[in-house]
C-alpha cells in the first residue's frame, strides 16, 4: 500500500526523498493555497529537467523526480504565477512545457508581463474572458504574445484573453509568422498612444490563413490622433514586400483607434465588424516596394461591417489597393469612400447623406475597366 504525505510547497517537496509514500499533495506552489499545488507522484528512474511546476528534482539526484499527476490544462500558477508579482518567467515555463500541443490556462487576475511570451507550436493558450488580464510593460516594437523562436508558418490558439498594452510603440499580439491559428475573444486595450492590437508584418513569414472571431481593441482617448491601430496587417521591415494575407475576421469591435484597420496585405475579408469613434475605418495600400511592381494590385473584402462617428470608413491610399465593400450601417462620417482611384472597386452603403430620408437608399459604385480591343489580324 502507497502512503499519502502533505508539504506545503513545491520548494518543501524538492528537500522530500520518499520513504514509505511515494505520492505527495502539495498544498501551493509557493505557499498554501496559492493556486499552484495539487498531486505529484514519485517516478524513481526519470531524468526530466526540473521545470518548477510539472517536474521537481532533489537536489543533487541524477535520477528521481516528483511528478505532477494531472492531464488537464496547465495553471500557469503551478510554476509560480501570481498576481502579485511579475509572471512572465511562470507563464513562459507553462508554455515551454505544453510545447507538444498542450493547453496553457490564465486564471481570473492580473498578471504583470514584462517580455514577449513565446508560444510554441500547436499551443492553446486560454483564459476565462475579459477578468484573465494580461498587463504588457514589454520594450517598444514587441507583441505580448509572439510565436516561440525565429517566426514561421506555426498553428496555435488563443482564445478568453484580455491585453493591456502599457509601452508606447508595442502591440498585443505579434503575428509574424503566425499561420493557420485561431483567435478567439481577445480584448485589447490600449493605454499607450502609437500602439497596434494585432501586428502583422510579413517578415518574409507573412501571416496566413488565420481566422479572428469576436476579438475587440480599444484605443486611447484621441482617436483623431493617438496613432492606435486595431488590425495592423503592415509590411515587413526588410525587404518591404509581404504583408498578411488571406485571413478572415468575423464580428468584434474597434473603438477609438485612429486607424481601425490598416491592411497591405491581399485576400483579407473582413466580416461584421463594428467601429465606433475612429478617424479611418479601413485603410487599404500597397506595401513600399510593391509599388514599383508591374503586377501591384490587391484586393481586400469588407462584408457587413456597422461605422459610427467614423470621419472615412474606407480610404484607398494606392490607386492599385482594390477593395470590395458592403456596409451594413455608416454614420457621422465625413465621407464614406475616400479614394485615389475607384477602378475596380465596389462600394455598397446603405447611408449616403446625413438625411433621415436618405439612409435606406443605398449608394452603389460600380467601375469596370474593358477590355482593350482585339488588334485587327493581317491576311493569312
Amino acid at each position: 500500500m502507497d502512503h499519502l504525505f502533505t508539504v506545503d510547497s513545491l520548494s518543501e517537496l524538492r528537500d522530500v526523498m520518499p520513504g514509505s509514500a511515494r505520492s505527495a499533495f502539495v498544498l501551493g506552489h509557493t505557499r498554501p493555497v496559492d493556486g499552484g499545488g495539487g498531486m505529484f507522484h514519485w517516478n524513481a528512474s526519470s531524468r526530466t529537467p526540473d521545470d518548477n511546476g510539472l517536474v521537481v528534482a532533489p537536489p543533487g539526484k541524477q535520477a528521481g523526480r516528483w511528478t505532477r499527476v494531472d492531464s488537464g490544462p496547465l495553471d500557469i500558477r503551478w510554476f509560480g504565477a501570481n498576481p502579485a508579482e511579475d509572471a512572465t518567467k511562470a507563464i513562459q515555463g507553462a508554455l515551454s512545457a505544453a510545447h507538444r500541443g498542450g493547453e496553457v490556462s490564465i486564471p481570473a487576475g492580473t498578471f504583470g508581463i514584462s517580455q514577449p511570451l513565446r508560444i510554441p507550436q500547436g499551443v492553446h493558450l486560454s483564459g476565462t474572458g475579459l477578468l484573465s488580464v494580461l498587463n504588457y510593460s514589454g520594450p517598444t516594437k514587441t507583441g505580448c504574445l509572439r510565436v516561440d523562436g525565429v517566426p514561421r508558418s506555426i498553428s496555435l490558439a488563443i482564445s478568453r484573453l484580455n491585453i493591456l498594452v502599457q509601452t508606447e510603440g508595442a502591440y498585443g499580439v505579434d503575428l509574424s509568422g503566425m499561420s493557420y491559428s485561431r483567435f478567439d475573444h481577445i480584448t485589447v486595450h490600449l493605454r499607450q498612444p502609437n500602439t497596434s492590437g494585432f501586428f502583422g508584418p510579413g517578415n518574409t513569414q507573412s501571416p496566413y490563413y488565420n481566422v479572428f472571431t469576436g476579438c475587440h481593441v480599444a484605443g486611447t482617448a484621441d482617436y483623431k490622433t493617438n496613432g492606435c491601430v486595431g488590425f495592423d496587417f503592415t509590411y515587413d521591415r526588410g525587404e518591404q514586400m509581404q504583408s498578411a494575407n488571406a485571413n478572415q475576421v468575423y464580428g468584434g469591435h474597434l473603438s477609438t483607434c485612429q486607424i481601425a484597420v490598416r491592411c497591405l496585405g491581399v485576400g483579407n475579408v473582413f466580416h461584421g465588424q463594428v467601429i465606433e469613434s475612429g478617424d479611418i475605418g479601413y485603410q487599404f495600400d500597397l506595401c513600399p516596394a510593391r509599388k514599383t511592381m508591374a503586377q501591384r494590385g490587391i484586393v481586400n473584402d469588407v462584408v457587413g461591417c456597422y461605422t459610427e462617428h467614423v470621419r472615412i470608413p474606407i480610404q484607398q491610399k494606392h490607386a492599385d489597393a482594390f477593395v470590395t465593400a458592403q456596409m451594413t450601417y455608416v454614420t457621422g462620417y465625413e465621407r464614406v469612400f475616400q479614394a485615389e482611384s475607384t477602378r475596380n472597386c465596389v462600394v455598397l452603403s446603405p447611408h449616403y447623406g446625413r438625411l433621415p430620408q436618405s439612409r435606406s437608399v443605398f449608394d452603389r459604385r460600380v467601375d469596370v475597366v474593358a477590355a482593350p480591343p482585339e488588334k485587327p489580324q493581317g491576311n493569312q
